[in-house]
């Protein structure tokens, strides 16, 4: 971890982060931990007790293991063992199934689902624990930049002045509307009831894996949650009104198919309605829009939190190498040029998955398949920090087969057996590792190495590292030698 930073006394901090969610607060922990100060402030002076986001990948596992948190958030973990989307009468139409203790390319389980609230605990418990200033039941009422940096003006009357703003204060952003930037609607808009449950009766035989339930009469998703708690999600007809729908006899109809009163408790019910929406730009001068601030998309493949982690990893580590001095501001607009089209694209592919459920329930099922819908390929961040088209470049890196600790930073990977890449050929900033080309058989060899960016995405794999690193926007890097 890097020294704190010396801040300005005309700065409070280098970060402030407008919303103490997961997002914004792992924006703010990952700055922490990056040598930046960060003051996270949010309008509610508690954790929303129930849960709202309830799947997580393998890719924000990792996340959290860099960040030294996956050991205080795994016991509110538990593997999700698959997903299916089923027609009207309950028969799989297409799925998967996951053995037991499986675990993907970065040594985590695929997919998991987790208790929101306990994971939010420990997340601000390490944020505050790397130095994060948590400051709670604070609303931001006015913003106002200038050439050296934010302040904003808070509803107390006070104001806080910071190098850099991080708004990850939610869907209806006020730091967003106070500055501007608009939301460009993707084309969905449905309203549904969202119901989350405890089970109380053991026996209960329900869905082992998330399922989609593809019928006419009624859209539903079934989702295992961590231990005894139970999702529900149904689609609101036409006829059908918010008021109507959460009538406790409306959601004991509802759910009478699947339990009595007497096998679940009900702990909560709310409508939502389905957007799928990006920000026209993620970045405005200093201030910069993360999580559902940025984007919201329909929940349907469990990547709303995991994009707005994603925005979060990145912009930590440009905001510090920025404030730092290792690169100048022009850095920052790598942000929204790789964010907002994967974003996008992850918005899609989400809206995609709704589009399939709408075409199993109304076509025969091989007709539904045809149509294309949900087949589209997981995105990779494209844009000026990856190049090339190898198919890893822009995925996370994965797992060694062998013990492999990488320094912080931006690192290329060779193999031992090969030629050490010179000084003539790698910037500084950039540390040359030897590995074991059996430990990353697909990454590096005697003809090829992988560089790695800071939040350990996969920028190149190449044969010609100085080509590699010319194309990639890494600005003002010094040119003297520091390789270990």
């Amino acid at each position: 971890m890097n020294s704190p930073s010396a801040t300005s006394p005309a700065f409070d901090a280098d970060v402030l982060v407008v919303g103490c969610g997961p997002v914004g607060v792992t924006a703010a922990l990952r700055c922490a931990q990056r040598g930046l100060s960060a003051i996270a402030i949010d309008r509610s002076t508690t954790i929303y007790p129930l849960p709202r986001a309830l799947a997580m990948d393998e890719e924000i596992q990792a996340l959290f293991e860099r960040a030294g948190l996956l050991g205080a958030i795994e016991p509110h973990l538990a593997p999700l063992p698959g997903a299916e989307f089923v027609d009207a009468s309950g028969v799989r139409v297409v799925g998967f199934e996951l053995p037991e203790d499986t675990v993907g390319s970065l040594g985590h389980p695929p997919a998991v689902v987790f208790d929101q609230p306990g994971v939010e605990r420990a997340l601000r418990e390490g944020a505050v624990a790397a130095g994060v200033d948590l400051r709670l039941g604070l609303t931001v009422t006015a913003v106002e930049q200038d050439d050296h940096g934010v302040t904003a003006t808070i509803d107390d009357g006070t104001a806080l002045r910071a190098r850099w703003l991080v708004a990850a204060d939610g869907a209806k952003s006020a730091v967003r509307d106070l500055v501007g930037i608009e939301m460009v609607d993707q084309g969905f808009d449905q309203t549904w009831l969202v119901i989350d449950t405890t089970l109380l009766d053991d026996t209960l035989e329900l869905p082992r894996l998330a399922q989609q339930r593809c019928d006419p009469a009624r859209m539903t998703t079934v989702v295992p949650g961590p231990g005894r708690h139970r999702r529900w999600e149904f689609r609101l007809r036409p006829d059908e009104t918010r008021e109507q729908i959460l009538e406790p006899t409306a959601i004991e109809a509802l759910l009478a198919p699947w339990a009595g009163p007497d096998q679940l408790r009900l702990d909560r019910s709310a409508v939502y309605r389905f957007h799928a929406k990006v920000a026209e730009t993620f970045r405005r001068d200093r201030i910069f829009l993360a999580g559902d601030a940025a984007h919201q998309m329909p929940p349907f493949n469990g990547q709303g939190m995991c994009t707005g982690l994603r925005d979060a990893e990145m912009l930590a580590w440009l905001l510090a190498d920025v404030t730092h001095a290792r690169a100048d501001d022009s850095l920052l607009d790598t942000y929204d040029a790789e964010r907002r089209p994967h974003a996008t694209e992850q918005v899609a592919h989400s809206v995609d998955s709704g589009l399939l459920m709408e075409a199993i329930a109304h076509q025969p099922a091989a007709a539904a398949l045809e149509t294309g819908y949900g087949q589209r390929r997981f995105p990779r961040r494209r844009g000026p920090l990856v190049t090339g088209d190898h198919p890893l470049a822009g995925g996370p890196l994965p797992r060694a087969s062998r013990p492999l600790s990488l320094p912080d930073g931006w690192v290329l990977l060779h193999t031992v057996t090969g030629p050490t890449p010179g000084s003539e050929c790698v910037p500084a900033v950039v540390t040359t590792v030897a590995v074991d080309a059996e430990a990353l058989p697909l990454l590096v060899s005697d003809t090829h190495s992988t560089l790695v960016r800071p939040d350990h995405l996969v920028a190149a794999v190449t044969d010609d590292p100085t080509g590699a690193i010319a194309r990639l926007v890494l600005p003002t890097l010094p040119t003297e030698s520091s390789h270990s």
